[in-house]
């Protein structure tokens, strides 16, 4: 819409556009859109480490259920039931990014995100029964599990394979990318 407005000596009269949004407005509207982007990605990062949190703690039961199940396998065929050395051996399906060709831990860098494997003794042993999450007075670990996660956070799991026993998850290394995201 287009006003004329007279001016006081009578000359031209000037032209006012009001179809349009001034700079401001304009400013206004492109920070508050990126506050709200800003706010919708975090979010959208948090769902995704919740999911991968919850993946892994389903591999992990999925792990237990399967030394059992193993076990028990032994004893109805009337064989010696011992639990495996390794808790990846006889599943139907490995998790996606298992190596079990590595004998190394997960490093922490990019290249290792969704790295899962399984290390033999080396240092295992120094977790105590407490630590593990169990009350067996004979928990040793002979093993540990290790995940990394996208984020770069490492994540490890006691085994005792005279036990069966899967403990509880330990952070070893927490990313410097989550301790950024939880100072915020």
């Amino acid at each position: 819409m287009t006003t004329r407005f007279k001016t006081k000596s009578g000359s031209r009269p000037s032209v006012r556009n009001d179809a349009g949004f001034t700079f401001i407005e304009l400013i206004l509207v492109i920070v508050l859109i990126g506050i709200l982007s800003s706010v919708a990605a975090q979010r959208m990062i948090s769902v995704a480490a919740t999911a991968e949190i919850t993946a892994e703690e389903s591999i992990i039961q999925v792990l237990r259920e399967n030394l059992i199940h193993n076990y028990g396998d032994d004893l109805a065929k009337g064989k010696a039931a011992v639990f495996s050395e390794d808790p990846f051996k006889n599943l139907q399906r490995v998790p996606e990014g298992y190596d079990r060709r590595r004998n190394s831990k997960p490093t922490g860098e990019e290249t290792d995100d969704g790295l899962w494997v399984f290390i033999r003794g080396t240092g295992s042993g120094n977790i105590t029964a407490e630590q593990a999450g169990t009350t067996l007075a004979s928990f040793r670990a002979t093993g540990l599990i290790y995940h990394q996660r996208r984020d770069h956070t490492i994540v490890q799991w006691p085994y005792d394979g005279t036990t069966g026993t899967v403990g509880n998850k330990i952070i070893e290394l927490k990313s410097a990318l989550k301790e950024k995201y939880e100072a915020q």
